[in-house]
Order: structure tokens, then sequence, then C-alpha cells
């Protein structure tokens, strides 16, 4: 107790700082010196006082020491764990909640897409599979159903394959997200995946960019149906006639007669008439599959009368180049030919020097 008091009387000659300004004043203690020691008396109060307490608390021993009060600390882990079952219940409301901000259409897209993203990056296999009612509901952006599918078909196939097979068959979704869901689609189910291509292939009311695009991702699904969907594309009538050779020259790899025909209709079509470019182009692409027949399609071209005197010198041209003899003499009838304007006779006579420089002819001449 001695050494207690002691300390008392200590703490209690520091807490004349404390006095209000008279008391310091009658003390005959400068005002400044008295009030700048205001914050290291403070302390060595507060130091001392916990020291006693700790002094009383050892010679009262454990078994007299007063129960400290609990309290639990907020991170406490011992202490603010739940039980099980209220931390599942907290981690499924947590869940369902970000679940209805995925759907809240007044968030941006890209910002739910990257939400979906990091949400299963952290919750795994659990967050995934509550992504199900995002990717069915066809009030929600196509692109977020289909991120949505996307992360599914990690953990669960068949609920992934569902909604992607929703989206690509579904007549108001943009054909390009129809294509994406087709196509993603076909890495897990083929026979689903090419239903949905070759109806993107079919339908007139899509893009002929993503009907191509279809039918090259049937290529990795199903070969057979996939020249069927290039032949379709060859042969219709609302496709360009561009696409349509891209697609015989495509069809050739599989089925060499269909192709053949198919580019017989361009280079005898209407199409060809209307286009001389175009008749060439066909010609060119029908040599490139088979060169005997590609041969054919240059007389053919260089000889009809409904076709454009600047595609016939061309075609004749073509055949010169090619060592067929046909195509020097017909030049030259072009060149000669009464009721010929004068331009396209030039121009004949032009492309028949070309031949001869070309092939050595005047020179050997010479």
């Amino acid at each position: 107790m001695a050494n207690a008091d002691a300390m008392g009387l200590w703490t209690l000659r520091f807490s004349s700082v404390l006095a209000p300004v008279p008391v310091v004043e009658l003390l005959e203690i400068n005002r400044f010196w008295g009030y700048g020691l205001l914050g290291p008396a403070i302390a060595a109060t507060w130091a001392t006082g916990l020291w006693q307490r700790r002094r009383q608390l050892a010679r009262l021993g454990p078994a007299e020491a007063p129960e400290a009060e609990a309290r639990q600390g907020f991170w406490d882990p011992a202490a603010e764990a739940p039980a099980p079952d209220g931390h599942a219940e907290r981690r499924d409301r947590a869940m369902t909640n970000l679940v209805a901000s995925i759907k809240d259409e007044s968030v941006e897209p890209d910002v739910r897409i990257q939400l979906i993203q990091d949400l299963v990056d952290l919750g795994g296999e659990d967050m995934a599979l509550r992504l199900a009612p995002v990717a069915a509901s066809s009030e929600v952006d196509v692109e977020v159903r289909l991120e949505a599918a996307e992360h599914m078909s990690r953990f669960s196939l068949g609920d992934a394959t569902g909604a992607l097979e929703t989206i690509a068959t579904d007549p108001g979704v943009d054909d390009k997200y129809r294509l994406d869901a087709a196509s993603a689609l076909a890495d897990s189910a083929a026979r689903p995946a090419a239903i949905a291509l070759m109806q993107l292939v079919t339908d007139d009311g899509v893009s002929e960019y993503v009907r191509h695009s279809a039918a090259n991702a049937l290529r990795r699904v199903n070969r057979p149906a996939a020249a069927m969907a290039l032949r379709h594309l060859a042969n219709a009538p609302l496709v360009t006639s561009r696409l349509r050779i891209i697609c015989a020259e495509q069809l050739a790899d599989d089925n060499l007669e269909d192709a053949r025909d198919a580019l017989w209709r361009l280079v005898k079509g209407v199409e060809a008439v209307m286009d001389h470019h175009l008749g060439i182009d066909a010609a060119e692409a029908m040599h490139a599959i088979d060169p005997e027949v590609g041969v054919e399609a240059y007389s053919v071209l260089a000889v009809d009368a409904c076709f454009h005197w600047s595609g016939r010198i061309e075609a004749a041209y073509r055949l010169g180049r090619l060592g067929v003899g046909d195509g020097f003499d017909l030049l030259s009838d072009f060149a000669c030919a009464e009721g010929v304007d004068d331009v396209y006779g030039l121009a004949a006579l032009d492309r028949l020097f070309q031949l001869e420089i070309e092939s050595g002819t005047l020179e050997a001449e010479d």
C-alpha cells in the first residue's frame, strides 16, 4: 500500500497541470510550462492507474478476480461465427440478391456480365447453378443470358444446354446472338447444335453473313449437314451471287458434282447476263475445282450472244491464256466482226496482242 500511496502522490503532483488558470497562477507556475505538460501528465496518470489495477488483481489471485464482461469483437471468429444454419441462410440470401441484380435491366449489360464472371469465380458451382433463371428468362438481355449459360456449362451441362438451345432457336433473338448460342451449343450437344444451325442457314430472314457462318460452324458438328447447308446457300436466289460462288467452292470439298451444278446455274443464269464480271468469276471458280469443266464454262460465255461483249472478250482471253487455241480465234473474230462497236473491237484486238506477247507468238514470227 505504501508503494500505491507513493505512486498516488506522484501522480497528484502531475495533476496540478489540470487545475484551472487561477490555481496555476496561484502556485506561481508559468502558464506556458504548466499547460505544456498537459499531454504528458494525462499519459502518465493513465499508465499509472492501469499499473495499479493490474497489481491489485495480481494480489487478489485468479479465484477472487472479478469476472470480465463478456464482450465480442466484430471480427472475432469464435464470437462472431454464426451457427451453420445461420451462415447458410445469410449466404443464400446474399446470392439471391446478387442474382436479382444480374436480372436488373436498369444495370448496364456489360456490368452484369462482369458481375457474373466475378461471382462465378468466387462462388463456384453454387453460384453458377443459381444463374439458371437468368439464362432462361426472355426478359433479360440476351448477352447476359449467354454469359450465364456459358458459365453454367462448367458445372451443369444439362441446364446450360437447354438455355443455349432456347436462345439459338428463338426467332425473336438477334441473328448474331442466335449464332453465338448455337456455336456454344456445338461444344456440348452436337445434335441440338446442328438443328439450330440448320435453322439459321435456311431462314431467309437471317442475314446472309450469319447464314454462311452457321454453315461453316456446322462443319465442326456434322460434315454431311454442312454440305447440305452450303449447297442450299449456293443455289439460294436471295443470296448474293458472290456468296453463292464462295459456298460452291467450299461445297466442292465434300461434293464436287453439287458444286459444279451450282456454278453452272450462275454461268448460264440471268445473273451472269446482268453482270458479266460475275459470270467470269463463276467460270474461274469452276476451273479451280475442275479445270476441264472450267474451260468449257469459259467457252460457253465467249460464244453466248446474250453475254456482254466485255465478258465475251474476257472469256476468250482466259481461254487463250489456258492454251486453248479457240481463244485466239475468237478474239480475232471479235476484232473484225460486223455490228460490233468500235470500242469493243479495239478491246478485242488489244487482248489479242496481249495474248500473242504473253505466249511469245509475235517473237516467233519476227
